[in-house]
């Protein structure tokens, strides 16, 4: 028998069961593509599992507004959903760090799941059931995959055992885009979702995909293209009315929908790439060759935008780069560490000054108080240089 990732049986057993007893579901997920791929594979299980989803009764999906609310269960969010209890909330590439706000969806009245790959810092939320390989206790050998590549896993184990046929390929293909979007190791089992995974893209009949494709220009045997021309518009969509052009663009039925939106998300991506560009001259017109750490912000940066060129940083230079976006209160901050440094860790380490904080080790982000923007920077300064010392 196929070895599964840890609580995927308890999971999908609650999910199986309030299907059949055709119980509202809410899908929250992560605004970017590997939160909406996971979305939209377990929102089309729940389809297969029960026609009342498709019908009648359609899960209520909900993507949180990261430019002004945050990433992750937001307070806004909640205040928005509550009305919709008593029904299952599931958390897709979010909820691993949101123990105050779990607790509170359970006070609503929710039952509460996570499926999230991020990292475990300490102790896990009370949700009713949690899938992720980060958890203590995982022994499934393979632990590096996208938040969609553990949705696929959980959607395959559920549909299978409910006795369904079903056709991986169309799941696939969002896991791998999903995984390559999300920068996730391209080994393991991810090496076998991102092979499959493209070959399905190829013969694709989802109507989002098609419609990209073609406003593209797309070319089947360029893998440049995979990034340039589907992944890159696919995140660079805005948020309308809690759900996200590219969701709707993968869910589209309507051909003539599908490629208006195609479009716009193309036309969308262009624009994103000068203003990154713009953004990352600016940040190299302020780094000094000479500091442990690269710490810059703006008003004026987009939260969107700071991981990416966070990310371009750390890759030239090789330093722990944190670049944030701060209003008059608060300041987002996205991190990129070279190898052999964890994020995390050093948030953790200087967590008393943060609000939040989760991720990845190469790849983090944090919300703070404006007011400890350079207290917070003195902590990690001092936590790099030990660690230096070591």
């Amino acid at each position: 028998m196929e070895k599964l990732l840890k609580g995927t049986k308890k999971l999908s057993q609650i999910i199986s069961n309030a299907s059949q007893n055709d119980e509202r579901f809410i899908l929250y997920g992560d605004a970017d593509l590997d939160g909406i791929s996971s979305v939209i594979i377990l929102q089309e299980t729940l389809e297969l599992l029960n026609q009342n989803y498709k019908e009648k009764n359609k899960p209520i999906v909900y993507f949180p507004d990261r430019e002004n609310d945050g990433y992750g269960i937001t307070p806004t969010a909640i205040k928005k959903l509550k009305k919709y209890s008593p029904a299952v909330f599931v958390a897709l590439d979010c909820g691993i760090t949101n123990f105050e706000e779990i607790e509170e969806l359970k006070r609503e009245g929710f039952l509460t799941i996570i499926i999230d790959h991020h990292k475990v810092i300490g102790r896990l939320p009370k949700a009713e059931a949690i899938v992720n390989p980060k958890q203590k206790g995982e022994k499934y050998p393979f632990k590096k995959f996208s938040a969609a590549g553990v949705t696929y896993k959980i959607s395959k184990y559920i549909l299978e055992s409910n006795y369904l046929e079903w056709s991986p390929d169309s799941f696939l293909e969002l896991a791998a885009l999903a995984t390559l979007a999300d920068q996730m190791p391209q080994e393991g089992e991810n090496e076998e979702i991102i092979k499959q995974g493209l070959m399905a893209l190829k013969y694709t009949k989802r109507t989002g995909l098609l419609a990209l494709k073609e406003v593209t220009d797309y070319q089947e045997d360029l893998k440049s293209d995979v990034y340039q021309k589907i992944i890159s518009p696919l995140n660079s969509s805005d948020r309308i009315n809690d759900l996200t052009e590219s969701y709707v663009l993968l869910t589209a039925n309507s051909k003539r929908q599908a490629r208006a939106i195609a479009k716009e998300l193309y036309r969308k991506s262009i624009a994103k790439k000068e203003k990154i560009q713009k953004m990352l001259e600016e940040v190299e017109k302020r780094i000094r060759g000479n500091e442990v750490i690269i710490y810059e912000g703006d008003k004026n940066w987009l939260t969107v935008m700071i991981g990416i060129v966070a990310s371009k940083i750390c890759q030239k230079y090789k330093k722990p780069t944190f670049l944030f976006k701060y209003t008059e209160n608060e300041a987002v901050c996205s991190a990129r560490l070279p190898k052999g440094f964890d994020g995390v860790k050093a948030m953790q380490h200087c967590q008393d000054l943060l609000n939040s904080f989760g991720g990845h080790a190469p790849a983090c982000g944090c919300r703070l108080k404006k007011e400890n923007l350079e207290k917070f920077k003195d902590c990690l300064v001092n936590y790099f240089i030990e660690k230096q010392n070591e």
